[in-house]
């Protein structure tokens, strides 16, 4: 298995990554930007308790939220 080290510079990434950081990202931009329920990120991330999702990205939730509102907008 290769290491997130090794992933970053096959991407020519130079920011020093950590777990906790892939985890995040994969929680905000892939699951959630992607209309993944919470419920589901919850489950995902092993968060026993979905309140613990919520405090952690319910900002992301709200900024997509605010991007559907104003697509809305432009439709009407």
């Amino acid at each position: 298995m290769r290491t997130l080290k090794e992933i970053a510079d096959i991407l020519g990434i130079d920011k020093k990554l950590s777990h906790h950081v892939a985890r995040k990202t994969f929680a905000s931009t892939v699951l959630l930007f992607n209309d993944v329920p919470m419920e589901i990120v919850s489950e995902l991330l092993g968060h026993s308790k979905i309140t613990t999702t919520q405090m952690h990205y319910g900002k992301v939730v709200q900024k997509k939220v605010s991007e559907q509102v104003g697509q809305l907008r432009e439709k009407v």
